[in-house]
């Protein structure tokens, strides 16, 4: 096959690469959709029908010919990206909606899914990646991230470690600004997991991550653990005052000494070593009510938009 004009302009001007077959070739298909050097071998009809843009691009696209004759699309996107979206056109089977999605396919089909208007797949990609950053306190401690994203680790830092960086990534490209505050505050908290691969997040959000780190760790032992602090005024119903209060103070000054506690939105029971039954439960209930509010206060923390904001519906 003779290399198109768009091929050659494509390569720089330097000899062609030959085309590399795809695995979504069906050797009766009527389209070639080709992305960089990758091509992909399709039935007009079905792609048409998935997609208004992709039916008005293949309607105006050229006369270049492919394999047996076959048009050719030629399109500019990520030959990964679009071969996820072409396997969930022509394969129904290849990404269950019941079961976790790689990190990669998510992110295909919310870039994919947005440029192309192809909505199911848009809000299951959305979907996937909000469960693992979430516009609430609740659903980050509590939320099933395990159904939706097929994670490689283990254990529970690293897997969420596994989609920060691409979550924030995407999240800046489409202006889905909603899933900052999260991945911002797994990026303060967490940044060992992440070294290897903060390098390819903009200088300027590393730059704010970093600059939270400080004011983060205040506010959450404001918020979270500010009741310690009462010490010197027992709960009536304490049953061991004493032993509460001194319990109490050691906690705190265990807490403020820098560099203090890794942040950890959950109840911890070493927090309540020593108090009796009732301190406990009015620990608890004071660091649930903390955590709340320094999760309402979080996107301040990144210079973001308050969750109202975030979370309204864009204008039509």
């Amino acid at each position: 096959m003779q290399p198109t004009k768009r091929q050659r302009s494509e390569s720089g001007g330097g000899p062609p690469a030959d085309p590399i077959r795809s695995d979504v070739w069906f050797d009766d298909g009527n389209l070639i959709v080709q992305a960089h050097n990758t091509q992909f071998r399709v039935f007009k009809g079905p792609l048409c029908h998935s997609s208004k843009v992709l039916k008005d691009a293949v309607d105006n696209m050229g006369d270049s010919k492919g394999v047996d004759e076959c048009p050719v699309l030629f399109l500019s996107d990520s030959a990964t990206d679009l071969g996820h979206v072409l396997r969930t056109v022509f394969y129904r089977w290849a990404y269950p909606d019941g079961e976790p999605l790689p990190i990669g396919v998510i992110i295909a089909f919310l870039r994919l899914g947005r440029k192309y208007k192809m909505k199911h797949l848009y809000d299951n990609g959305f979907s996937r990646l909000s469960a693992a950053l979430p516009a609430t306190v609740d659903d980050y401690l509590f939320g099933d991230m395990k159904s939706k994203i097929l994670f490689r680790h283990p254990e529970y830092s690293q897997r969420r470690a596994e989609v920060v960086v691409d979550g924030i990534v995407i999240a800046r490209e489409l202006n889905l600004l909603c899933l900052l505050p999260a991945a911002f505050w797994f990026a303060s908290m967490y940044p060992e997991p992440l070294a290897d691969s903060a390098s390819l997040l903009p200088e300027a959000d590393r730059r704010t991550i970093q600059l939270a780190v400080k004011p983060l760790r205040l506010a959450y032992a404001d918020y979270l653990f500010g009741w310690l602090d009462e010490a010197i005024v027992p709960s009536p119903d304490c049953v061991q005052p004493k032993a509460c209060c001194d319990s109490k103070i050691q906690r705190s000054l265990i807490i403020w000494r820098p560099p203090g506690l890794s942040l950890n939105l959950g109840w911890n029971p070493s927090t309540a070593t020593g108090l009796c039954k009732h301190c406990i439960a009015l620990g608890q209930k004071h660091q649930s009510e903390g955590r709340k509010k320094l999760w309402n206060k979080l996107p301040s923390f990144f210079n973001l938009p308050s969750w109202d904001e975030l979370l309204a519906p864009p204008p039509n």
